[in-house]
């Protein structure tokens, strides 16, 4: 009985299983001024993705440190695609984690310069590779 469970677990609650970045979601997803994205599987066809997650708080100290303590926890291990640090502090990363299965993971970070600090955070799973993955992301249209 618990082997049919498992195999019924839509997709979508295994994402992000295990990574500490789940958490920002789950506690700021409801919160005022929060903006979060989940893309359906309809949505995601054309960009090869499997899973895209994304989520935007405005103007949140506790957030942002928050936010940066999970990535700091799920870069353990994973490739530093790019970083970039200002006054000492990562305001932007990339980061590549160890695939599961044959997708591969990317957690995306940007934080604002401006006093009014944003934060924009992204997961993604695709059977694309990295590179791959960034381009499609980062096209200007």
């Amino acid at each position: 009985m618990l082997v049919t469970m498992a195999f019924a677990i839509p997709r979508q609650l295994n994402a992000q299983q295990g990574l500490q970045i789940s958490k920002v979601f789950d506690q700021y997803e409801k919160k005022k001024g929060v903006v979060m994205v989940q893309l359906t599987k309809e949505m995601l066809q054309g960009y090869d993705f499997s899973f895209f997650k994304s989520i935007v708080v405005k103007n949140d100290p506790a957030a942002i440190a928050f936010t940066r303590e999970c990535i700091a926890k799920d870069q353990e291990g994973a490739k530093k695609i790019k970083q970039v640090t200002q006054n000492g502090e990562v305001t932007s990363i990339i980061l590549q984690l160890a695939p599961r299965g044959n997708e591969n993971r990317l957690i995306l970070y940007n934080e604002s310069p401006d006093e009014k600090k944003e934060i924009t955070l992204i997961y993604i799973e695709s059977k694309l590779d990295a590179e791959k993955i960034m381009t499609t992301v980062l096209k200007k249209k």
